[in-house]
């Protein structure tokens, strides 16, 4: 049925409502957006609510019902959403595309008339962050020349599921066969030695294949910039039954002793090529010829002469390591198996390695004569280079030569050395238990030593004394060592016997005067008790009156004052300010009274003064005397100081008042809590920087209330005894303005506006009565 006008009913009623309702002012409007955030890669579906008027398609001559036209568009900070759709008046529906960057974004809906409408930071796009690569197929199998199936490359996230790049990279996939070739799924006919895919912003990963036409296991490799590379094995052959168990990687140079060395087993089937194994897999047993060597498969793992495994499923090539580390011109592997399966056994494999010995490590110095070896005589070593592990080098060179400890006249100081041996004849010339030691000169750390050997002296040629390191302190006594030395410098076996005596010193305040019987070395404790500028200690053998005595003297040193023992500290005479520093003479004495030369770490104190009222409280460096600035900022009738280091201490005779300084400000006390009516005290007392009370002040304040009202008194009367106390101070102007917890109350003195004070006051309706 028509209207008089010709048009559907139905269409009159939508126009009629689509008319009614575009005349809103404030469509569209988009209040929420669900959900509010997703994983950086993915496409996510919206739902966007508020208010949108839709436009309406009516054909006037047409049975057909009016239709509703989405004419929405949908941004989402830079880019726009696709599949936008119109749900209803209250809601549409969108498609977040899986190329926004991580972040937040603003999200914008414009109609058809250009309105719109933006939500700021609606939605938020979070990055997982690429953690790592991985091969997510496991190991390929193909015919020589065919393609394998799908290889997944991926990047994933710490969580190990997919992550989408947030930056563009490239994927670069290599093979470690000459004749393998890469190409991207759905792209068969184009073929590359090397493949790099370029990821683009939210793409995870890569689909490639991998042909070949060599049969064996090739080994695949993928890395990209900052991410760790992996590998992957793919077996290239017809995959038949397994034959036969082969060494397909096999060093060709000599191993060095002690160096593992990668070796490779494939099992193999009749064609030469990798074998299908069975579901009960392939048992193989490896075995070395040599009692030094030993197979792992892993570097954590323990090397075995002999290893037995099983494989299974595709795991037809072992990658081993075997370490050997004993030289040797063969050294034979074999490696053998059998089928679990039928229990026949595989065509086994042997191959021969030559192990070469190591870097030199050490050097091997051996003596060939027995008993003590007298200084002077010249005895004969071999020397023999060794790697770590007890092979002999091919060493040709230099080797330095010493001894440990020190002979300074040993000899030689170096051989030369020829296919890793070399012999040379040693003196020595100290007495002592000594090391030859054998030194590369180009490797410090190559080396080796005789076991100790005794060396004997000969007779006494002179007196050695040790020196004596000064100053001394008097009282104190000090070690003195004396020795009897052969020409050689070595301490002599004959026993002796000295007299002591020194210089500028008094009778009596050396002792001891005599060594007693030694022999070859004697080490005694020397006292002086006398101090003076400079002296030497003289040595003789037996008295000086015999021609050609031994004698030593030690060099000049001085003998200082002993510890100290207390502090003296010098009177305060007449009372000092707080805050105005004022100098003290500090002095360390020993026993005697002696000004001492000792370092002290000194801790001052002031009698009744706490330590945050007292500077300077410690003293680094002191020595001997000081003169110290000391502050009190404690105004009080009477104190002393007093110092301490360790156990020594000191203290003034006598005591000092200090007194206040100026005045600096005012303390004021007020109610806790005041009412407009309130009639209240106020008392204020004068105080100097450190709040010490002035009661010298006797001047006054002026009054004032900020941020409004006034009080009265604005002024108070002359202070007495650096206080005063106003009984009724009544305010105006703050009834109304209740509650105000600070209003301020501002005291400044009336000479000098910067002595000030602000204290709150707690303005109230009503306060607590306090009983």
């Amino acid at each position: 049925m028509r209207s008089r006008t010709g048009m559907h009913p139905l269409a009159l009623a939508l126009l009629a409502w689509v008319l009614s309702c575009s005349v809103s002012p404030d469509t569209p409007r988009l209040q929420a957006v669900s959900p509010e955030r997703t994983a950086f890669g993915t496409p996510e579906r919206l739902l966007l609510s508020g208010a949108f008027a839709p436009d309406v398609a009516v054909d006037l001559g047409s049975e057909t019902p009016p239709s509703l036209e989405n004419r929405f568009e949908v941004r989402i900070g830079a880019e726009r959403a696709y599949a936008v759709r119109f749900r209803s008046r209250d809601a549409l529906e969108a498609t977040a595309p899986a190329t926004l960057p991580p972040g937040r974004h603003d999200v914008t809906v414009t109609d058809a008339q250009g309105r719109s409408s933006t939500l700021s930071g609606a939605f938020e796009v979070i990055d997982r962050g690429v953690h790592r690569l991985v091969f997510v197929t496991s190991m390929r199998a193909a015919r020589p020349g065919e393609w394998t199936e799908p290889i997944r490359i991926e990047l994933r996230d710490p969580s190990g599921q997919p992550a989408p790049t947030p930056t563009p990279r490239v994927l670069r996939i290599t093979s470690d066969s000459e004749t393998g070739h890469f190409t991207r799924l759905g792209q068969e006919d184009e073929a590359w030695r090397e493949l790099e895919v370029p990821l683009a912003l939210g793409e995870s990963g890569v689909d490639v294949l991998y042909r070949d036409t060599t049969p064996g296991y090739h080994t695949l490799e993928s890395s990209s910039h900052d991410l760790p590379s992996i590998a992957q094995t793919v077996a290239v052959g017809r995959l038949g039954p397994p034959t036969a168990v082969r060494f397909t990687r096999v060093p060709t140079s000599p191993l060095v002793a002690g160096e593992p060395v990668a070796l490779t087993v494939d099992v193999l089937d009749s064609s030469g090529g990798p074998a299908s194994l069975p579901a009960t897999g392939i048992q193989l047993m490896l075995r070395t010829t040599s009692p030094a060597g030993g197979l792992a498969v892993s570097e954590a793992d323990p090397y075995h002469p002999d290893l037995t495994l099983v494989l299974q499923g595709a795991q037809g090539r072992l990658p081993l390591l075997y370490k050997d580390t004993r030289s040797g011109a063969e050294v034979w592997l074999s490696a053998s198996g059998f089928n679990r399966d039928t229990y026949g056994a595989l065509t086994p494999h042997s191959v021969s390695l030559a192990v070469q010995p190591g870097t030199t490590q050490r050097f091997e110095v051996l003596r060939t004569g027995t008993g003590p070896l007298p200084a002077g005589v010249p005895e004969r070593f071999i020397l023999t280079s060794l790697d770590a592990w007890n092979n002999r080098t091919p060493y040709t060179g230099t080797v330095r030569l010493d001894t440990s400890p020190p002979d300074p006249g040993f000899s030689p100081g170096d051989v030369e050395m020829e296919v890793g041996m070399a012999s040379f004849n040693a003196e020595f010339s100290r007495v002592q238990r000594v090391s030859v030691v054998a030194e590369d000169p180009h490797a410090t750390n190559v080396r080796g030593a005789t076991p100790e050997l005794t060396i004997q002296a000969g007779l006494p040629t002179h007196l050695a004394v040790s020196p004596v390191v000064g100053p001394q302190l008097a009282g104190a006594a000090f070690l003195l060592t004396l020795e009897a030395l052969d020409r050689f410098g070595n301490r002599a076996e004959t026993p002796l016997s000295v007299t002591l005596s020194a210089s500028g010193v008094p009778e009596g305040a050396l002792s001891p005067t005599t060594s007693g019987s030694f022999t070859g070395a004697i080490t005694f404790p020397v006292t002086l008790t006398a101090a003076v500028e400079e002296t030497r200690i003289s040595l003789v053998e037996g008295t000086a009156t015999i021609p050609g005595a031994l004698r030593a003297t030690t060099g000049g040193f001085a003998v200082l004052p002993g510890a100290t023992q207390r502090f003296v500290v010098e009177d305060t005479t007449g009372a000092q300010t707080a805050g105005v520093p004022f100098r003290v003479r500090i002095r360390a004495v020993d026993t005697y009274g002696n000004t001492t030369r000792d370092v002290h770490e000194l801790e001052l104190d002031a009698q009744g003064v706490h330590a945050h009222q007292f500077a300077p409280a410690h003293f680094s460096g002191f020595q001997g005397q000081a003169d110290v600035d000391v502050t009190v900022l404690l105004a009080l009738s009477s104190t002393r100081l007093s110092v301490v280091s360790g156990t020594a201490k000191g203290q003034q005779p006598g005591t000092f008042a200090v007194n206040p300084g100026p005045v600096a400000r005012f303390q004021a006390q007020v109610p806790p809590c005041l009412t407009s009516s309130d009639r209240w005290k106020l008392g204020l007392q004068a105080v100097d920087n450190w709040n010490n009370a002035v009661t010298s002040y006797s001047g006054a304040a002026r009054l004032a209330l900020s941020p409004f009202g006034t009080i009265s008194p604005s002024a108070t009367p002359a202070f007495t005894g650096g206080t005063v106390t106003i009984p009724n101070v009544t305010w105006s102007d703050v009834a109304g303005r209740e509650p105000q917890s600070c209003l301020e109350l501002i005291v400044t003195d009336s000479e000098d506006a910067r002595k000030t004070v602000r204290q709150c006051l707690n303005l109230q309706l009503s306060c607590p009565k306090h009983r």
